[in-house]
């Protein structure tokens, strides 16, 4: 049989990193089975439910090339089947109309924390014969007795007690389905045979099998994958870096760096660490995703990103420059980039660069580089200067002969002229070989940056 998978999110956000594993996870396995993703937009919530998020969500898994088979499902599109099928539990019996108030089920709901109990639905509705109103929802009828029993490819086997489960509701007032029946209806139309998700969804799972039961449809494979948390073990969220996708494509992180991350989340094959495409299709596997949940590092996320970066040649990361950098001349682009190549941890220290080598000023000092360049001897730093207008030839070898003469005509340490050199010249505490930097720059620009030093760059 072929294996079909699925991710389907709802689009009430952007796709962050649990979402996008997820995706992952079901896209890889799909590939080394040699089946189809398929991407299925569950938009039921119509207050909640945006386009832009619908169009974040594509975009996400476009950019990090998680390209789903076929076209796009819409659950929306998908409600009068839901509703059939509904209706059809209804008329078989295992589905029954509930005409309970809001207020009828607050009451339910105070006798049992009076008695110190976990709430269920009384079920008091099930067998009533006519009707007694028009206003109703459709519950499940979940079987009196017995054990529903779950083997789990990540969890294991799993038990519930079908006395713990509620008749729970299929069908709104406002005949729209729930959740529980619109994923069931949904998977067995796309003929999904493998559901790969987060172990928050494991109690669903239990409710949806009663649906593909009483239908008398075959179950999916399932396995739940344990959530991602933040490295104090708490909740995942923006304080631990969290973001959506989308912000770390702002950020310039690479999509094949974020999938490598992603995919070392709660799943290994043996120590390797950094995975191809190719390698992560043909070695992924189920057995492979641990049972204990994954804790979030961005620091561990942003070296696997120099780790790719580092592996890009000059025209790869010339490729991968931002509009406004590419207006600019290849060649001097090149050569700038292979400056600032060695020491670079990603694209955004290569941008820093050819911003301030390419600019007549500095638009940002750090404060650190205030810093330095606030406790210079400016008196030292001019005599400096005034050296460096001499040269006839503005080259890296001449430009280091006449800050090597300062430093030992003054009896200093490099880092003393250097330092303040390079904040004054970069607005920054670290750079290429000053002196090439200079070079690189021109002399006109370099002493014009320098003679700033000598004013409060404060104001």
């Amino acid at each position: 049989m072929t294996v079909i998978t699925r991710f389907a999110p709802s689009p009430t956000g952007s796709l962050h990193l649990g979402g996008a594993r997820t995706a992952l996870f079901n896209w890889l396995y799909a590939k080394n089975q040699g089946g189809k993703f398929l991407l299925r937009i569950e938009d039921t919530d119509l207050l909640r439910s945006k386009n832009e998020h619908k169009e974040q969500i594509c975009n996400s898994l476009r950019w990090l090339n998680l390209n789903w088979d076929g076209d796009i499902v819409y659950q929306s599109k998908n409600l009068s089947e839901h509703v059939k099928i509904a209706n059809l539990l209804l008329d078989k019996g295992l589905a029954y109309k509930c005409y309970c108030s809001v207020e009828d089920l607050k009451k339910e709901k105070e006798v049992a924390l009076k008695k110190k109990i976990p709430y269920k639905y009384s079920g008091k509705c099930r067998n009533i014969k006519e009707q007694l109103s028009d206003k109703f929802v459709l519950r499940i009828k979940v079987p009196d007795t017995g054990l529903l029993k779950l083997q789990d490819r990540i969890q294991g086997s799993v038990t519930v007690d079908y006395n713990n489960l509620e008749d729970f509701i299929i069908l709104r007032s406002d005949n729209t389905p729930t959740y529980m029946l619109a994923v069931v209806v949904d998977d067995y139309a796309m003929n999904i045979s493998d559901i790969i998700r987060g172990d928050d969804h494991l109690t669903n799972t239990f409710k949806q099998i009663i649906i593909y039961n009483a239908l008398e449809w075959k179950v999916p494979k399932f396995s739940h994958i344990p959530l991602i948390y933040g490295s104090d073990g708490s909740k995942l969220s923006k304080r631990h870096g969290a973001q959506s996708v989308l912000e770390y494509r702002k950020e310039r992180f690479m999509p094949e760096a974020l999938n490598n991350y992603l995919l070392r989340l709660g799943w290994g094959h043996k120590d390797k660490e950094f995975f191809s495409i190719d390698e992560a299709i043909s070695l992924f596997n189920i057995e492979g995703i641990g049972k204990s949940p994954s804790k979030f590092d961005k620091i561990k996320l942003e070296s696997v990103n120099t780790y790719y970066f580092k592996k890009l040649n000059s025209e790869q990361v010339l490729n991968i420059l931002s509009p406004k950098h590419k207006q600019n001349d290849s060649k001097k682009l090149l050569a700038l980039i292979d400056l600032f190549k060695s020491r670079a941890e990603n694209i955004n220290d290569i941008e820093d660069g050819i911003s301030y080598m390419q600019s007549d000023d500095i638009d940002r000092y750090s404060d650190d580089a205030l810093k330095i360049i606030n406790s210079a001897d400016k008196k030292i730093i001019l005599d400096t200067i005034n050296e460096l207008e001499k040269i006839s030839l503005w080259q890296a070898v001449s430009i280091e002969e006449t800050i090597k003469s300062e430093i030992k005509k003054h009896n200093l340490k490099m880092f003393d002229i250097a330092a303040p050199i390079r904040a004054s010249i970069t607005g920054k505490t670290f750079s290429p070989s000053i002196f090439l930097v200079l070079e690189k720059l021109g002399k006109k620009v370099s002493i014009e940056r320098l003679k700033k030093i000598l004013v409060n760059v404060n104001e």
